[in-house]
């Protein structure tokens, strides 16, 4: 089926919530008043945080204006955001898109003297102040801020790396994102040459022909390889700053910083890792089914996504919505009527354009607003399951925004939770649906390679990042270094079940998390055990007595640390064998019922 029958390019997002266009004049407004309210409120405060001289009722005061600054400054950068999303190449959109990240510096440098100054309270004072009910919605921002203040800089300092930032890290992550956007492919598919961005190219790994998978994917990643000159350059500047950044805020290891963001300690992600490694059995065994299904002897990692069914179902965008809505409407009608309103207020944009970032993702920090839905639509199974991801974050920040904004934000483990939850009412909703052995098979199928995507691929790139940022004090990495330890890796994950195309070593450089964000992907892992977890207890407690605890999870945000939100499930992140309920899970409810299945096949 060709896209333009697919529906979604007619699925537009309509941002005018935010601004009418790029060329809009309240741009030009907002911009110089966060910029003049910043600049007023630190006038009004500096100095009086450090000397105690702020009663708990004036903090509340300072809190709400600084949620205020901070979400019109927001505003104004999800614009710009969202805009380039649908055309990364668009000049208007780049320019506003940099005078964002000015602005971001501007305003954050205008107002770090607040948890720097926070710091410095004397301690019987503080624990005072947090403890007033007119702090209430604010206290445990307030004790996380605490816990950051012996890795703060003095306010120049502070000031003089956000100013940086423009020209160094932000800059660079820029050229990747530009170069890598830009990158066009030229395939022959049914006997018709196609120019196609990376998106198009990538879910050809779903293609019934497997020379057109093996043909489609060595182009793809021949085009990172051609570019390592820049990729490599680019990543090990980038790696080289995160650990400048970690030794000038006394941060012992390279994913310290992101552990301190996340409320968690390395004990608790280094379980989560090394529970993944020592379950990648489960990988194997799949693999290993799955040539045979495929009557291959053995599949090459440009087979891992190929269908099952010699005639894969192609959904329309209508067909997409359906499953989605009904779903969530199995789960409980609460979540189906949040769904809904994302369809009927065009809050999402499916289309598949030429320069448009490819992937998926689900915007919702500003409050007052409703989340943004970006999906890259071409009608693939994977893609109904991405439909109901994406949706699931867009439940999970209009459930949130009953928090104070700096809460309102799931956080980053837990973030997660909710559209990984999504996929799996889709996949249950589905299999109660099929008849035909053949159709669970490849559901099961499909299921299962969304649940290593999730696990054991992010662990992967978890345990490379580790490993290269570990290496760089040391020395700069080449592209032989870095394709040597991403296919030490690999062999790691798949074993001997698959056989690794050498220009498969060069996938580190399309992980555009490991770019922007680092430490960012342990994250995925993490949810999709937890919501294993989540999902086991539903089909046991049944939804009556399930989604109350659910919805408060989702409702929390970030008001509470990761373990103490788990708690309210019963679930401690520190006990290995929580983990390794996850991948019990996926062995008895999707790889063993597939087994069997396949045993029975005439």
């Amino acid at each position: 089926m060709k896209a333009a029958k697919l529906g979604s390019e007619n699925v537009i997002w309509d941002l005018s919530a935010l601004y009418a266009s790029l060329d809009d004049p309240r741009i030009a407004r907002d911009m110089k008043a966060v910029r003049r309210d910043a600049a007023a409120l630190a006038a009004e405060y500096r100095g009086r945080v450090a000397a105690g001289k702020i009663p708990p009722a004036e903090l509340r005061k300072f809190m709400v204006e600084e949620e205020r600054i901070s979400s019109a400054t927001g505003r104004l950068g999800e614009y710009a955001e969202l805009m380039l999303t649908t055309d990364n190449l668009d000049e208007g959109a780049k320019s506003l898109m940099m005078k964002m990240q000015e602005l971001g510096s501007d305003i954050s440098n205008t107002l770090v003297f607040f948890p720097i100054e926070l710091g410095q309270i004397d301690e019987a004072l503080f624990a005072r102040l947090v403890a007033d009910k007119a702090l209430d919605n604010y206290r445990h921002y307030l004790l996380f801020l605490r816990k950051q203040r012996e890795h703060l800089l003095s306010e120049k300092e502070e000031m003089l790396l956000s100013k940086r930032d423009l020209t160094g890290k932000l800059a660079i992550q820029r050229i990747y994102q530009e170069l890598t956007s830009s990158f066009k492919f030229t395939v022959t598919v049914n006997g018709e040459r196609k120019v196609m961005n990376g998106e198009q190219v990538r879910s050809l790994r779903e293609s019934t022909d497997s020379r057109l998978r093996a043909r489609a994917m060595k182009q793809y990643f021949g085009k990172y390889a051609e570019n390592t000159l820049v990729i490599t350059n680019v990543f090990d500047t980038l790696l080289k700053d995160h650990q400048i950044e970690c030794e000038l805020r006394h941060v012992d290891e390279p994913m310290g910083m992101r552990n301190l963001d996340n409320e968690l300690d390395a004990e608790i992600v280094n379980t989560l890792s090394d529970v993944t490694r020592d379950n990648t059995d489960i990988v194997e065994r799949y693999y290993t089914l799955k040539a045979r299904l495929l009557n291959s002897k053995k599949l090459t990692l440009a087979d891992i996504y190929a269908p099952i069914s010699a005639k894969p179902h192609t959904y329309t965008w209508n067909d997409s919505r359906t499953i989605v809505l009904d779903a969530y409407a199995k789960f409980d009608q609460r979540a189906h009527d949040i769904i809904q309103q994302f369809f009927d207020k065009n809050w999402i944009d499916g289309r598949t354009l030429p320069n448009k970032t490819g992937g998926a993702f689900c915007t919702f920090n500003l409050p007052g607003a409703h989340p943004w839905v970006m999906l890259n639509f071409t009608g693939a199974s994977r893609d109904v399951e991405t439909m109901a991801h994406e949706l699931g974050h867009g439940m999970h920040g209009i459930l949130s925004a009953k928090q104070t904004a700096v809460n309102r934000d799931a956080i980053l483990p837990l973030a997660e939770v909710a559209s990984v939850f999504g996929e799996m009412l889709v996949t249950d909703y589905l299999l109660g649906r099929m008849k035909d052995p053949e159709e669970k098979i490849a559901l099961y199928c499909s299921k299962l390679e969304s649940a290593f995507a999730t696990t054991f691929r992010q662990n992967m790139f978890h345990r490379f990042e580790t490993r290269t940022h570990g290496l760089i004090a040391d020395h700069q990495l080449s592209t032989d270094e870095l394709r040597s330890i991403y296919h030490e890796e690999l062999v790691n994950m798949f074993g001997d079940s698959v056989t690794i195309p050498a220009h498969y070593d060069m996938e580190w450089g399309i992980v555009q998390h490991m770019f922007l964000w680092p430490f960012y992907v342990y994250a995925y892992n993490f949810a999709q055990l937890v919501v294993l977890s989540l999902y086991q207890k539903y089909l046991e407690e049944g939804g009556e007595k399930f989604k109350p605890v659910y919805y408060r999870i989702l409702e929390t945000g970030s008001a509470m640390t990761p373990a103490e939100i788990l708690g309210l499930a019963g679930i401690d992140p520190r006990d290995k064998a929580f983990w390794q309920k996850g991948f019990d899970f996926m062995r008895t409810h999707w790889v063993e019922p597939l087994e069997k299945l396949v045993s029975e096949r005439k």
